[in-house]
């Protein structure tokens, strides 16, 4: 009966001890790959587009010319996953970075969108990381999380709300 007892009461040490030593845990839930937490350089920006940009999270992708299927599939799945944000919405920004204008379908289609034109000068990190997909800037100008260029909604959303739940700035 003794032992009985004293079995009891160091399983949960036991199976905690087998726990940590033996069962590897997976890696982590996220859908993006989340990137070194370093600053970005500034992008110059009208006053107009500062006002939008500041203290939002950003969600950018670069807009090849003309704006091609691939393209338009990454806006409907960045305007899908923010609109299922709920009232968290608003914190997040998205952002297209161009050369030239949009196609009018295209702004009618997001009217949220926030269009920068990309001159040739956009800073080498910016240009690296938006050519592999879509980033995610925090509202301190640091980057945080990198999706392919054609991102699964759900997943989106899921990373996105997550993220959002747990953070206190933007």
């Amino acid at each position: 009966m003794i032992a009985l007892v004293a079995l009891v009461c160091a399983a949960p040490f036991i199976s905690a001890w087998v726990a940590y030593y033996f069962i590897q845990p997976t890696a982590g839930k996220s859908y993006g790959e989340l990137l070194e937490t370093r600053p970005l350089a500034p992008l110059a920006l009208s006053a107009a587009d500062i006002e939008k940009w500041d203290g939002k999270w950003r969600l950018v992708q670069l807009a090849p010319d003309a704006c091609p299927a691939e393209c338009r599939d990454a806006l409907y799945a960045t305007r899908q996953a923010r609109t299922m944000l709920g009232r968290e919405r608003e914190r997040l920004i998205r952002v297209v970075i161009t050369p030239r204008e949009l196609d009018q379908q295209v702004m009618t289609e997001n009217t949220d969108l926030l269009v920068l034109s990309a001159s040739s000068t956009l800073p080498e990190a910016w240009r690296a990381a938006l050519d592999k997909g879509l980033l995610l800037i925090d509202p301190l100008g640091n980057q945080v999380i990198l999706w392919p260029k054609n991102p699964d909604i759900k997943k989106l959303n899921q990373d996105l709300a997550r993220l959002l739940r747990a953070s206190r700035i933007g």
